[in-house]
């Protein structure tokens, strides 16, 4: 009987019910609010199936109720993936030396990612999971120490102190940070040791070809500028060092005057008379000494006399003091000043003397020790009086009165 159903002839072969449901089947079934938007009855499927079926005999007529809608199926569960796949948030956890604060608890971080961090706790109880905190990481450095601030969550917490946590906003103002150490440590710029990180990664982006050459020009031209610049200030302090090696200046100034004879009062006293106009062999000035004496001075010979500012009859005078001056010859002039030992050391051994004179004008010129010099000397003054004599025509009567500045001079080794 079973075997009939299956036998059949050419002519029924088109009229089998089982073939017809299947080409009739639709390959998505449909739900109850597709049959309505479509307006197709559930019940077409078993008229269909009558209709294909009124030549069939009475056995065939049987297959109608395999017409009926099937059972839905149960819905697919997603399949967990292996344990060893991956990652769960798809950000690898990397081992990194830091430490993490999460509400007074002190943990030492083992792993880290963009996502979750992996920590041991040190001390404290737990905090619960689901609790959200602010955490501090620390990332210790050679020279500093780079802190972050982010939000976390408890993910879970055990006896044993292993705790982990989630960032409640991955995308943070933490995020540049925190990307930028984690790349570094996988691009190999970062080291530990002892819990520290080293940088060993370049200190300075990578630039073109052009812009490496147009930065190797302004850097050559940047060197040269400098190198000039350094070798012009060795230069100028090499100078200011030698000028202060091999010249030094007197502190008196020099005065430029008409060589004449100079009358001095040889005892303290007064002077009873003055007479500028006494000729050759007449009293020139007579000084009353506080010994009683009277001191005549005669005019030696018929000169030019000028009578020094502030001496009139009566003047009291001591002495040595100057009185008046006898210019015999109107066209010599001397310089004079007084001079440092140390000074009068050095031209005397050698040592170039240079008058320089205001108006800019330097003249070399010998230094002269008179008696006075000598007695100065003798008695232990630190400055004593010297006269300079210059070359004939060096200074003129119109010098007269100019002062100068005395500058003596040396070789380099000292000749």
């Amino acid at each position: 009987m079973a075997n009939d159903l299956f036998r059949l002839t050419p002519s029924d072969r088109l009229e089998t019910p089982e073939p017809k449901a299947e080409e009739w089947r639709p390959l998505v079934q449909r739900s109850a609010s597709m049959t309505y938007n479509y307006g197709t009855p559930e019940s077409a499927a078993p008229e269909a199936g009558s209709q294909t079926t009124n030549h069939q005999t009475q056995p065939q007529s049987q297959p109608q109720a395999q017409a009926q809608p099937e059972p839905k199926s149960a819905p697919r569960t997603a399949q967990s993936l292996p344990v060893d796949f991956g990652y769960d948030d798809e950000h690898p956890l990397l081992k990194i030396p830091f430490s993490v604060t999460v509400a007074g608890q002190r943990y030492t971080g083992e792993s880290i990612s963009l996502m979750q961090i992996h920590a041991q706790a040190n001390e404290g109880g737990m905090l619960g999971a689901g609790a959200r905190h602010i955490a501090i990481i620390n990332f210790t450095f050679e020279s500093f120490v780079l802190t972050l601030h982010p939000e976390i969550a408890v993910i879970s917490e055990d006896v044993q102190g292993k705790s982990v946590f989630q960032f409640s906003n991955p995308t943070g103002v933490h995020l540049p940070q925190l990307r930028y150490l984690l790349n570094s440590h996988i691009g190999g710029d970062f080291v530990t040791v002892d819990g520290m990180v080293s940088y060993t990664g370049p200190t300075a982006p990578k630039v073109t070809k052009g812009e490496a050459r147009g930065r190797s020009v302004m850097s050559r031209v940047r060197s040269i500028g400098v190198a000039a610049l350094s070798a012009l200030l060795i230069v100028a302090a090499a100078g200011v060092l030698l000028k202060r090696y091999t010249t030094s200046y007197e502190m008196h100034p020099v005065f430029v005057e008409r060589a004449g004879q100079k009358m001095r009062a040889t005892a303290a006293g007064q002077i009873s008379y003055l007479n500028p106009n006494a000729a050759k062999g007449e009293v020139l000035y007579s000084v009353n000494a506080n010994t009683g004496n009277v001191l005549n001075f005669m005019m030696p010979c018929d000169c030019e006399v000028v009578v020094t500012k502030g001496i009139l009859d009566g003047t009291t005078v001591l002495q040595t003091d100057l009185i008046l001056t006898i210019y015999v010859n109107t066209s010599l002039i001397r310089a004079q000043t007084l001079m440092s030992i140390e000074g009068l050391n050095r031209a005397m051994n050698g040592d170039q003397v240079h008058m320089d004179l205001n108006d800019g004008r330097s003249i070399p010129v010998e230094v002269i020790a008179s008696e006075a010099t000598t007695a100065a000397s003798l008695r232990g003054d630190i400055f004593v009086p010297v006269e300079l004599v210059s070359e004939d025509g060096a200074l003129t009567t119109k010098d007269i009165g100019k002062s100068a500045r005395l500058r003596l001079s040396k070789g380099l080794l000292g000749l």
